[in-house]
Order: C-alpha cells, then structure tokens, then sequence
C-alpha cells in the first residue's frame, strides 16, 4: 500500500511539473504542416468547335478551395495551344512568434502551355513550353502581446506584431514528354521560378528566384485504370503527388473517376501542407453524340455515320489539364518579433540651448539599453520667432545604427524644436523626447 501511495506521489508531482513547464509561455518554434482535405475535385471538358475545347474545374475541402477555366486550341494536327486561370483558397497554419494561427488565404494565377508534337519519332517526344504568373495579397493580423521566461531565468516582454506576407510570382518551364513503352509516359520539367514576397519586417531576404525540376510519370495498368506520380523540386517548395484514375467510362460522354494524394514541403518560412481527395471528371465531343441509343430499327449505325467523328488527337486531354495548377497559396509568416528581448530606457535625453551656429551631437545611444536596436527621428516646432523656420529634417539627422542625433550647421534663430527619438528591436520599442532651443546669434 506504501509503495503505491510513494507511486501516486511521484507521478502526481510529476504532471504537475509538466504542466508547469508547458504553462511557461514561450516562443514558438513549431513547423507545422497544415492538411487541407479532403477535398472533392470536378471537371467538365467539352469541345467548341472542330479546333477548340474549354474546361472548367473545381475543388472544394475543409481547408481548400479552387475554381478555375481553360481554353484550349489545336493550331495544326501536332501543335496544341491553351491559357488557363484559376483562384486559390486556402486555410494554412501559419507559425508566429507568439503561436500558430489559422488563416484563410487567396491567390490568382494565369498560366499559359504550348505542346510540339514530334510525330513519327522514335518514343513519341512532345515538346512542351509553359509559364505562369501569381498574385497572393498580404494580410494584417492583430497584435500580440505577451511575455516568457528564458532558461536562465529572466523574463522577456514581446509585441508580435503579426503579419502574413503575399507575393508576386512567375515562372517558366519547357519540358518534353515520351512514351518508352507499352502503355506509359515520362515527362521531364526545367523549371525556373521567381517569387517575391512582400515582406516589410523580416530582415532575411526570402524571395524564391531560381532553378528547379519536375519529373511525372504515369502508367496504364489496364484499358481502364491508370496511375501516375510526379515530383517537382523547385525554389518556392517541393511538391509529390500521386493519383489513381478508372478511365474511359462511358454513360453520355467520357466519365473518370480518381483518387489523389500530394504533398507540398514549403521552403524559408512558406508552410508545408499535404491533401488528399477524390475526382470526377466529364468530357464530352460536342460534335458528334456522346452516346447513340441503340434500338430495334438498326438506326443506330446509320446516326453513328452521320455525325462528325470525334477529334482523333488528344485536345480534350490536353485541354482538360490546366495550365497553372499552384499547389499551395504562395504566403509566408512576417512578423517584428524575434524574441531579442526588451528595450529600455536607461535616462531621459536633456534638453539643450543652442546659442551659435556650429554642428552638435546629441548622444542617444547612451540613454537606451537593448541588443540589435535601430534608431529613428521626428519631431515638430514648439515656437519660433523666425518667421520662416528650417523644418526639422533639414538641420537634425539621426544615425539609424548608432542613434546619435546630429544638428547641422544652420541658420534658425529663436526657435524652439521638440524632438522623438526612437529605439527599437524589431519586438519592443522606446520613445523618448527633449527639446532644443536655438537662441539668437
């Protein structure tokens, strides 16, 4: 009985040092990956014409939703042409300073493909040219304040200003496709991406330029069912994915049925989030009917010959794939609180008389205490006897890394200026004013 009572005893204490410990409140680091399924994704894809074919597709999920519309055109029997749009809504675990957050976030992009068909050469090569163009806009988050304890004890007071960044982006990527055997595809990407986010407070640069791949493979395992998989290795992120579809079913129209799955590991500070879902998929010719009833009268042939025939190349395939498909909203953390510690003010700076018209120097820095402060400057005119009085920011100037306030060499006379100098971290700021009076000569 003892020993279950000394048992008892020590795990109670136990959890209760846990809890003490996860109740510190601390800056986080976590590195969350956000899952946004399931998702449903729908497609419908028609002819035109004899020479064009439009698509439209949809993906709606618990954290994900998508819509967007292809236009396809054959510009000769091997040459394909298509441009593509489409608007991306996500919901993503965003890591901040003071914690996570779930954001919704939204992006539109514009994409536009090119395909080279190579007929009659050895494995079939295509040749494919695509590019792309995005837009994320930034979001404002409210401030958090708070406060943690550092292992040695000492307590640090934080202002996350929070604040998600958007971008700009672009890309190209010429590629090429073949069939090497029986049934399959490989297509290789050169991809090049440029990304710029609109970050106004992080100081590491985390623009996305440069060069990437992708390889896509895919494989008819029998007339119906076909599987596929892809990985893109690229400056923004990497992506995986993989799919299953059962093809070619027919009921008024090409019907397809699918599984997907896929991943997307963001690189800097862009999240990563994965998805997994189900697809329908509806083509149809336009020109000729989808599917002929058949009948006791032998009618059905004598329709069937009638009817144009179905397009012999792949325009409803190629048009059915878009041209831009972003895996994830291009959006990234970009907050002033990095956990630097507290800013103070150690004195008041004195105020000061000028009687002549010589350079002074007003030594700030030795009024604050911090690590990693910047400095900036504003001020206004308290009074003046000179009817047209220099503005502030023509006779002082503030070294931004030192903080040492500097009056030029001026002309003002009988004027009196209130003076803010500020010092901050990027996490917490001081402000502290004087003022400086400038006699007659």
């Amino acid at each position: 009985m003892k020993r279950l009572s000394r048992l008892a005893i020590a795990l109670g204490s136990t959890i209760v040092c846990l809890s003490a410990a996860h109740s510190t409140n601390v800056p986080n680091t976590d590195e969350p990956t956000t899952f946004l399924g399931p998702t449903a994704r729908v497609g419908y894809t028609s002819t035109i014409t004899d020479t064009t074919a439009f698509s439209l597709l949809g993906e709606a999920g618990l954290r994900n939703l998508r819509v967007g519309g292809t236009i396809g055109v054959k510009l000769a029997d091997n040459q394909r042409f298509k441009i593509s749009a489409e608007y991306l809504s996500q919901k993503i675990t965003y890591a901040f300073f003071s914690g996570n957050s779930d954001q919704w976030v939204n992006q539109g992009a514009l994409g536009a493909a090119y395909q080279y068909d190579l007929g009659g050469w050895t494995f079939n090569p295509q040749l494919d040219l695509s590019a792309y163009i995005s837009h994320a806009p930034s979001k404002n988050l409210s401030t958090v304040n708070g406060s943690y304890v550092t292992s040695n004890g000492t307590t640090v007071v934080y202002v996350d200003n929070r604040r998600i960044a958007g971008s700009n982006g672009a890309g190209i990527s010429p590629g090429i496709t073949i069939n090497p055997w029986q049934g399959g595809k490989i297509g290789a990407e050169l991809n090049y991406d440029d990304v710029r986010y609109d970050t106004s407070h992080n100081a590491i640069n985390e623009d996305a330029q440069g060069f990437g791949g992708t390889i896509k493979i895919g494989q008819n395992l029998t007339n119906n069912i076909a599987v596929g998989a892809s990985a893109a290795i690229r400056q923004p992120f990497n992506n995986y994915a993989a799919n299953v579809n059962w093809n070619n079913l027919q009921y008024y129209g090409d019907w397809s049925l699918g599984l997907f799955g896929d991943y997307t590991s963001g690189k800097d500070t862009l999240p990563n989030t994965w998805n997994v879902g189900v697809s329908v998929d509806y083509s149809v010719d336009r020109r000729c009917p989808a599917m002929v009833p058949a009948n006791l009268k032998g009618e059905r042939d004598l329709k069937a010959e009638m009817v144009p025939q179905p397009i012999s190349d792949n325009l409803l395939a190629w048009t059915a794939d878009p041209a831009v498909y972003m895996p994830q909203v291009l959006a990234v953390v970009d907050n002033t609180c990095k956990g630097l510690g507290d800013v103070t003010l150690l004195s008041p700076i004195p105020n000061a008389t000028i009687s002549d018209s010589n350079s002074h120097v007003f030594n700030s820095p030795s009024h604050f205490a911090g690590s990693n402060l910047t400095y900036s400057l504003s001020g206004t005119i308290l009074s003046t006897g000179n009817p047209n009085p220099p503005p502030v920011n023509s006779i002082f100037s503030i070294d931004k890394n030192t903080g040492a306030v500097t009056l030029v060499a001026n002309t003002a006379t009988a004027t009196v200026y209130s003076l803010a100098v500020t010092a901050s971290n990027g996490c917490r700021s001081v402000t502290t004013t004087f003022e400086v009076t400038i006699g007659n000569d």
